[in-house]
């Protein structure tokens, strides 16, 4: 979801959330045990209460407590809200709130009062949150989502906060991330807040046009628009956007300056600058505008890489195989935007069979496969749609390699002989000029299939894999090494070895880290190369052994994959953002998939 201002949401700038959302959504919660079932429909009920009889008596006992409340038997103190009394117990609340608890340890008045007086919450979200003490079960909706995690944050009940947010952080959509920003500003929940703002920069061209954008304060709109991951098709939409905004209420045209100083002006086209401030008097009458329009220095980079998710490989299953069934090929390139649309879907070329790897060169797609029991190479330019053989490689004996680029070159790595899988440590370079390959420094004697492999200030970083001959579930084979290699000195060196043997990882490069996902990993591991060392960052949603990565900005896009033991592939796309630590889910993938290839492309 997307940020939100840090004004009150109560301020006069500030939509109500329940204009911006559908009312037939709803979430019912029982927190009296940990199981859960749930239905669909952008509903979703959870019922706690049923489990075996044995574990009856966490229910009963809520059930007295509820009796003895509506009873008046042993009623101790009446909160008040908005003129409604709610009667209740200072030991139930206490257990529920750490502010009930601190309130009537005996060091407030209130400890001492009868009736308390509870400013800053409504009375029917108060009357919630004292039924959720005495029955665990809170049901929220569109329409009662905002007060209610407002009040469950004030009191303390976390219980009801966290089930706010996942509410919300389900929900999110053009029209509920700008509201639900600020609300997650208000409430003080960071990981809220960075998924409703990174929600409203990716779909910037739909937000921008509901009526929630123009109620936006004016530090998230600044935030939004000084954003390099804001996606914007062109420039001058941010620049007609900010002049919306700014002539929805007069009194913001003191802000206009500021905003303007946001827009990345030599990206707008300059034929229509001069036109605007031809005919906009508002825009032309800003101080030092055309200090602003002209310098060419000032925000001279783009936004967020505009660019498309490329799949292609692996294999697919739409039903639970049975032993000895075999899977699918993928014989499709898959054409993604950015937000999991798929907007193409071709067939590989005849020459194109098995494809194992693949990297990314200045725009162009350097991919290996096996054919015959022999590798092979080719280079696809998504630019004009075209595909070519390149020149034989040294070693053409060699299945299940991997590839990397490293500045502006491709290597192969790895892989197993055929046919009796017998390791590969050769390491082959492409040199354009010759269409040619060259062997250079072999990897170590360690894994040589089935790893994690990345570039890095100027270095390969190998990660774990399978070495020599092994079955699916066999083990024994995994190393926990990492490998290194600088083209300056021709050497593989170790850097520090993972926390436990791992296969079927990728690896990443964002920023100044590398980041693991995959495998059996139960949440993203990154890397630190100038520490060397290792650091658990957010869990996965979905099983993801065999699944492919790739990276576009700070963003890593995990395709498909499947379960580790039973090997049943799915269609889900989890996208990771590292400057956030969230894992949010996108559209699933047109089929399931694992053991597949997946890149970025900049987009033609």
């Amino acid at each position: 979801m997307d940020d939100s201002d840090s004004e009150s949401v109560a301020d006069s700038q500030t939509t109500d959330i329940s204009n911006a959302m559908d009312d037939s959504d709803i979430e019912s919660v029982d927190d009296s045990h940990s199981t859960t079932d749930k239905t669909v429909d952008n509903s979703e009920t959870v019922d706690n209460t049923k489990e075996s009889h044995t574990d009856w008596y966490p229910v009963s006992f809520l059930q007295r407590l509820h009796d003895f409340r509506s009873e008046g038997h042993l009623v101790d103190v009446t909160l008040c809200a908005e003129g409604k009394e709610i009667p209740c117990h200072r030991l139930v609340l206490s257990a529920c709130s750490d502010y009930f608890y601190t309130m009537f340890n005996g060091a407030h008045c209130e400890s001492k009062k009868d009736k308390i007086e509870i400013g800053g919450v409504s009375a029917e979200a108060l009357q919630q949150l004292v039924d959720y003490a005495y029955t665990s079960k809170i049901t929220i909706t569109f329409d009662n989502v905002q007060p209610l995690f407002e009040a469950a944050n004030m009191l303390q009940v976390k219980g009801v906060e966290d089930r706010c947010e996942k509410f919300l952080t389900n929900n999110l959509s053009p029209e509920t991330c700008l509201v639900t920003w600020v609300l997650a500003d208000k409430v003080s929940s960071e990981p809220l807040l960075e998924r409703a703002k990174i929600y409203t920069l990716k779909h910037f061209e739909d937000v921008c046009v509901m009526e929630e954008f123009l109620e936006l304060p004016v530090d998230f709109l600044k935030t939004c628009i000084s954003d390099d991951g804001l996606h914007a098709k062109k420039e001058k939409r941010v620049l007609e956007v900010v002049m919306l905004w700014v002539r929805h209420l007069k009194e913001r045209q003191t802000h206009l300056k500021e905003l303007l100083e946001c827009v990345r002006f030599p990206h707008v086209d300059r034929e229509y600058l001069n036109g605007i401030l031809e005919t906009d008097k508002l825009l032309a009458g800003v101080s030092a505008i055309n200090e602003l329009t002209q310098d060419q220095s000032r925000h001279a980079r783009p936004r967020h890489i505009q660019g498309e998710i490329l799949v292609f490989g692996g294999l697919t299953r739409s039903v639970k195989p049975k032993p000895g069934d075999d899977y699918d090929s993928n014989d499709d390139m898959y054409k993604l935007t950015l937000n999991c649309d798929c907007v193409d879907i071709s067939p590989l070329p005849p020459i194109i069979w098995r494809a194992s790897a693949a990297c990314v060169v200045n725009g162009d797609v350097f991919i290996t496969g096996g054919a015959n029991a022999r590798c092979h190479a080719w280079r696809y330019k998504p630019s004009v749609d075209s595909w070519t053989n390149l020149g034989p490689l040294v070693n053409k004996e060699r299945l299940v390699n991997s590839m990397v680029a490293l500045q502006g070159q491709v290597y192969v790595v790895g892989g197993v002989g055929t046919p009796k899988w017998t390791p590969v440590y050769d390491v082959e370079v492409y040199s354009e000029m010759t269409d040619s390959w060259k062997l250079v420094a072999p990897l170590l004697n360690e894994g040589v299939k089935d790893f994690g492999i990345a570039s890095f200030c100027d270095k390969i970083f190998v990660f774990g894999g399978r070495t020599g001959k092994c079955t699916l579930l066999d083990h024994s084979h995994n190393t926990d090494a990492v490998q290194c290699y600088d083209p300056t000195q021709n050497v593989w060196t170790y850097a520090a070895p993972l926390p436990n043997p791992m296969q079927d990882i990728a690896a990443c490069s964002v920023s100044s880290k590398i980041y693991l996902v995959g495998g059996m990993l139960a949440h993203v591991l990154c890397y630190d190369p100038q520490q060397d060392c290792y650091e658990k960052m957010t869990d996965r949603l979905n099983l993801w052994s065999e699944c492919s990565a790739t990276t576009c900005g700070s963003d890593i896009y995990i395709i498909g994959g499947c379960g580790h033991d039973d090997q049943f592939p799915h269609a889900t796309v989890q996208r990771y953002n590292v400057t956030s630590d969230t894992m949010v889910l996108l559209k699933d993938f047109p089929i399931t998939i694992f053991n597949h290839i997946s890149v970025i492309v900049p987009k033609a």
